[in-house]
């Protein structure tokens, strides 16, 4: 939460400057949405199911902004559990699955790219999503 709030303390700020003017309206989008990158993050790693519930910022037509952490904790830990650092998961120009809403099936899947990621406050990361297209 305090993440978000100083970066809505930024984009008050700046909101007016022309690198913040986009061709899609950004509306507020706060909630949860599940996350699933569509291949391992690392070049000959094992294809292990990637899915992780992180709070947005905002969203717009052509895509979705949302702040995660330096690491990601796995739910069950063992000495044989990997962390999962987020600048090495969302690189830019990954891909990605974003499911709105909760799991129940009731919200699109979308594809998107990693557009965006770039550090932010208390080691957090700003990442932005471009949607491609409407999974089936």
């Amino acid at each position: 939460m305090q993440v978000l709030s100083a970066l809505d303390r930024w984009s008050g700020r700046t909101a007016r400057h022309v690198m913040h003017q986009r061709s899609s309206d950004r509306h507020n989008y706060r909630t949860s949405v599940i996350i699933e990158a569509s291949g391992p993050a690392v070049v000959g790693a094992a294809a292990i199911r990637k899915i992780f519930h992180v709070p947005t910022r905002n969203v717009s037509k052509a895509g979705l902004g949302f702040v995660a952490p330096p690491v990601f904790m796995p739910r069950l830990m063992s000495d044989r559990t990997l962390l999962v650092r987020t600048e090495i998961m969302f690189r830019v120009g990954t891909q990605v699955k974003v499911k709105l809403g909760s799991a129940d099936g009731k919200m699109p899947t979308l594809s998107g790219v990693i557009m965006r990621l770039r550090p932010i406050h208390f080691g957090f990361f700003d990442v932005g999503v471009r949607f491609v297209a409407r999974e089936p």
